[in-house]
């Protein structure tokens, strides 16, 4: 049975929702002793509400209510957990609300300290990779950049400097805003916000997303082995992300209803992005090849679909576009990565790479008439405007008609 979320009969977890046609707080819905995500209770009854923002509340001393709101739903029990110890130490006059001047100062928190246990929290509670990118962020980028020592002491000043230094390291202005948010919500765990202008942040150029053209695809099939082809048409059959189909498997693939489905596989500490399990429907040609494969391999339910030599995730998925471009000779012998290798000599073409995949899929569902909220569902993407860059790259199929018969196309001929 559903009931009202608490945490310790203390603190309470709400959620701002859109009941009717007005906004509220309404209590969030607990089920076998977990928090059922955007289940909030409405007017005594449990409703599904997907929209709003996560609200923990406590009452301090001299029964004053308070609210501070939480931004990601999987920070919410450790925010709750963290305020009822805060206000049970209070009650206890363990914390005294107010400090006389014979009173000691309080402890303050060391930047270096707040770094190692945020990044402690994220290894725990994040993907390896997104874990990677945070050590990097706060490790190296911001402990070089940051000589102020606690973070009660943390000005704009400081982080304006940890954006030179970003920008002094070669990092672009797309790279450096990614890097600004780790930082910004590191802080704002640890109650520090506001600390830039909304004129600080970098500005920078939001890109179309480039696809693959349908005669590159065809190309590369051609010079592709079997295994290979029918690895790039699950690509961009599906819209995958890379660690998505690296950790796909045979239980995954629906035969029966031509879907596939990404699900957590604690074996190898694989979660969703957005901790969200979703399925994504596969064209009758491809679900019927992905039959052929499964049983020319003998696949097991629990076997990986595209494993490496050891029946492990294969992490060099991405070199498989890269050769296969290079053998359809698509290279455009330009490329040099930061390693010095060049397309001209190798599979090293920067034009090709796994992630257009799914691009390609994005862009052509638009282009043929899937509203944009499926394809949200399907792209496993929690806000609706990071589906909304494909709609740069889209171009109906009527348009082309419609600008050879107008005026302009008289004028150009």
């Amino acid at each position: 049975m559903a009931r009202k979320h608490r945490y310790a009969n203390r603190v309470k977890i709400l959620k701002y929702v859109k009941a009717g046609q007005t906004w509220r707080f309404a209590n969030t819905v607990e089920k076998n002793g977990k928090l059922v995500r955007d289940h909030v209770l409405i007017s005594g009854l449990d409703e599904h509400h997907p929209e709003g923002t996560y609200y923990i509340e406590w009452h301090e001393i001299g029964n004053r209510r308070r609210r501070k709101a939480v931004a990601d739903f999987a920070d919410v029990l450790d925010v709750a957990r963290r305020k009822a110890i805060e206000v049970a130490a209070m009650r206890a006059d363990i914390v005294e609300t107010r400090v006389s001047p014979a009173s000691t100062a309080p402890v303050r928190l060391g930047v270096d300290t707040a770094i190692d246990k945020y990044l402690e929290f994220i290894k725990n509670h994040r993907s390896p990779r997104t874990y990677l990118t945070y050590r990097y962020t706060l490790n190296t980028l911001f402990r070089q950049s940051c000589a102020t020592r606690s973070v009660e002491d943390i000005s704009r000043d400081d982080i304006l400097k940890f954006m030179t230094y970003c920008y002094t390291q070669g990092l672009g202005h797309r790279t450096v805003y990614d890097k600004l948010v780790v930082v910004l919500q590191m802080f704002k765990r640890y109650d520090r916000i506001k600390l830039i202008q909304s004129s600080d942040w970098p500005n920078y150029v939001e890109k179309i997303r480039v696809i693959y053209e349908p005669e590159e695809i065809q190309a590369m099939l051609c010079h592709a082995n079997e295994d290979e082809a029918i690895f790039l048409k699950f690509m961009v059959g599906s819209g995958f992300r890379d660690r998505e189909a690296q950790h796909v498997t045979w239980r995954d693939v629906d035969f029966h209803n031509s879907v596939v489905r990404v699900t957590t596989k604690p074996i190898w500490r694989f979660k969703p992005k957005n901790w969200e399990e979703r399925s994504v429907p596969l064209p009758t040609g491809l679900i019927q090849q992905l039959q052929a494969f499964k049983e020319r391999r003998n696949g097991m339910p629990a076997q990986l679909v595209f494993p490496n030599s050891k029946g492990k995730p294969d992490t060099e998925t991405d070199m498989i576009v890269k050769r296969v471009a290079e053998r359809a000779k698509l290279n455009c012998g330009q490329c040099v990565t930061k390693h010095g290798n060049k397309c001209s000599e190798g599979p090293h073409c920067q034009h090709y790479f796994l992630h257009k995949f799914r691009h390609t899929f994005a862009t052509e569902h638009l282009r043929h008439g899937v509203d944009i909220r499926t394809l949200q569902i399907w792209m496993g993407h929690r806000d609706i405007k990071s589906t909304m860059v494909y709609l740069k790259g889209v171009q109906s199929k009527d348009v082309l008609e419609k600008i050879n018969a107008g005026a302009l196309a008289g004028y150009v001929a």
